[in-house]
């Protein structure tokens, strides 16, 4: 999914905690990052995969995956 939709690896590392249902603080406190650099990778890879929700992430990483 990285080279499909032109993910960093920092994007894949929160895109992998997000699609198992784990929220913007538990990313922040497992990854060690700020909570407005979530907010920042949150916003690009949702830009970058074309969703405006969690579900809507989980279910494509589900079709994408599966």
């Amino acid at each position: 999914m990285a080279q499909r939709f032109g993910l960093t690896a920092r994007e894949v590392d929160v895109l992998q905690l997000l699609a198992r249902g784990r929220t913007a603080s538990v990313i922040q406190e497992r990854l060690v990052l700020s909570h407005n650099t979530v907010k920042s990778h949150l916003r690009h890879i949702y830009s970058k995969l074309g969703v405006h929700s969690q579900q809507q992430l989980i279910d494509l990483v589900d079709r994408v995956e599966g």
